[in-house]
């Protein structure tokens, strides 16, 4: 069994029986015990662990006489004691206590009794990549909610009032105030855009404009708990900052600033534990609010003095949180704007502009249903792709790919057209829903003329660089077809299937190197001003009648069938 340290290496810390802590992320602490020390993931215990493995309430250590007695209440993962499960037992000097990933060195120490437990442990907040997580730890109150100093409503951002308005000297104060601080907030954060980094400058200024000594902003989670995100000191970095969950979730229930002061002295706060421990005077919480839902609340302490916060104090912050409202909204504007680019972008590879800007906007309620209606489906096909991949790297064929199937895609959308897949080394597009056009069949055989002489271009750069040409067949198709997004829950797409669509590829079957083959409804529907010739009937497979078909040489002022 792996054994904890040894009385003799006890480290200088608190004073008494305690625990020294090391926690899964690195860090450490020290853990004064009282009567009664609880032990769990739940904000509401002395020592609380974030820890998955770590059951909500998971034990307890519980003075009797001189001894301390470490009790598991019935965790999922258990209670280790020297690498041994147990459900109770009697702690001894330097007994290695296990808690999921987290490590318990118990101390006996010096006996002083009556100790308030002084919870030093990390709540496990993300800071910013490469900086040390916050050590701030939310305490939950085991009696009844403090009483508050002052409350205040969340401010909101108003225009000032012009200069002939103001009559009263105290109303041109306030109006001074609310210019200072919409100036030196504007100065320093207007230009964040990043959330993370928009909160560290939020603190940044509000310890400009107050005495405050340590600042805290947490993020509420869906379970109720918060989380600190960013933290700030007026000198050093104490080794944690205590935060009351009675305060925080009155800030979150009534969307109100509030303020507490000297709270060792004035009774009315004799409950708050939190505070006590730490030897608060003073503090201020403020909701930081974004499109009218709480997206953090800012948290400062002063330990300096007594009635170190003022209700001027709490107007201050209240008005570094009001612009702090416009400063997430516009982070959040900023996050849209970018991800719609990205999403426009993925979409864009996919379906014309006009579709992909409709599916942005969110108007996709035809395109979850699904619906018979008709299309234009088109095929293009290398030929003889096999024999040319055995004759190529296939980084080489993989590059021919690519510049083939960026030519198509481009020929497509310049006709509003969608690309519907890639299917080996053939092209599968679709005039039609969600974007339909009255003259569909005459954009896809415009598009497929263009896609035979993009296949000139292509073949004219890979016979520059000594590389065969490739050759394409098209088939063009227009008909019924079942259109909407089909596959599975976790993988859809939007597509059109049926005989057309079968028909189109058959067609592009029939297609030799460099031609285009048109089913007779697409020629009739295009209209005039194509090339085409008649084929014979054609039996395809899956169908029991003939196909009439047409061979599309290219554009023509007459249509050459009539």
């Amino acid at each position: 069994m792996s054994q904890g340290p040894t009385q003799s290496s006890k480290p200088a810390g608190p004073r008494g029986p305690h625990l020294k802590g090391r926690f899964p992320d690195g860090t450490t602490g020290e853990f004064q015990l009282g009567d009664l020390t609880t032990l769990g993931r739940h904000p509401s215990n002395t020592l609380r662990l974030v820890d998955r493995e770590v059951s909500k309430e998971h034990a307890t250590i519980e003075r009797m006489g001189r001894d301390f007695i470490l009790r598991d209440l019935g965790s999922s993962n258990g209670t280790f004691v020297n690498g041994r499960r147990v459900a109770e037992l009697r702690l001894r000097d330097g007994d290695e206590i296990s808690l999921g990933a987290s490590k318990l060195v118990f101390y006996s120490g010096e006996v002083t009794g009556g100790a308030a437990a002084q919870v030093t442990a990390p709540t496990g907040a993300v800071g910013s990549p490469g900086r040390a997580a916050p050590r701030v730890t939310v305490v939950a109150q085991s009696h009844s909610i403090p009483a508050f100093l002052a409350q205040m409503d969340q401010q909101v951002p108003q225009n000032f009032r012009p200069a002939e308005q103001i009559q009263e000297l105290a109303t041109l104060k306030r109006e001074y105030e609310k210019l200072r601080i919409a100036y030196e907030f504007h100065r320093q954060v207007s230009q964040q855009g990043k959330q993370a980094d928009l909160f560290e400058q939020i603190l940044s200024v509000a310890f400009q404009l107050l005495a405050a000594d340590h600042g805290v902003v947490l993020k509420p989670g869906t379970d109720g708990q918060f989380t600190a995100v960013a933290m700030k000191h007026r000198q050093g970095s104490p080794p944690n900052v205590m935060v009351s969950d009675t305060v925080l979730q009155k800030v979150a229930e009534t969307r109100k600033a509030v303020l507490t002061a000297d709270a060792i002295i004035d009774e009315r706060f004799s409950s708050s534990e939190s505070i006590v421990a730490q030897g608060i005077r003073s503090a201020m919480a403020v909701p930081l609010m974004c499109k009218g839902q709480l997206e953090a609340v800012l948290f400062l302490d002063s330990r300096q003095q007594t009635n170190a916060f003022s209700e001027k104090d709490l107007t201050i912050l209240s008005g570094i949180a009001a612009q702090a409202a416009i400063a997430l909204e516009n982070a959040a504007l900023a996050a849209q704007i970018q991800a719609e680019a990205v999403t426009r972008a993925e979409l864009s590879r996919f379906l014309s502009r006009a579709v992909a800007e409709a599916v942005i906007r969110g108007e996709t309620e035809d395109l979850r249903q699904s619906r018979l209606a008709e299309v234009t489906c088109l095929f293009a096909d290398i030929r003889g792709f096999t024999t040319l991949s055995e004759n190529e790297s296939p980084q080489e064929v993989v590059s021919m790919l690519n510049e083939f199937f960026t030519l198509m895609a481009g020929v497509v959308f310049r006709h509003e057209g969608n690309l519907d897949k890639f299917i080996g080394d053939c092209v599968m597009a679709v005039w039609g829903p969600p974007l339909s056009h009255p003259d569909d069949p005459a954009r896809a055989l415009r598009a497929a003329l263009e896609m035979q002489d993009a296949v000139e271009v292509l073949n004219g750069s890979r016979m520059a660089a000594g590389k065969p040409p490739i050759e394409v067949g098209i088939g063009v198709n227009t008909g019924q077809a079942v259109v909407g997004y089909m596959g599975s829950t976790e993988r859809h797409e939007f597509t059109a299937i049926g005989d057309t669509v079968n028909t189109a590829s058959r067609l592009c079957g029939l297609a030799r190197g460099g031609e285009v083959v048109a089913n007779q409804t697409t020629i009739q529907k295009a209209g005039n001003g194509f090339d085409a010739e008649p084929l014979p009937v054609t039996q395809v497979k899956g169908k029991e009648k003939g196909v009439l078909a047409y061979r599309v040489h290219g554009l023509e002022i007459t249509n050459s069938r009539r």
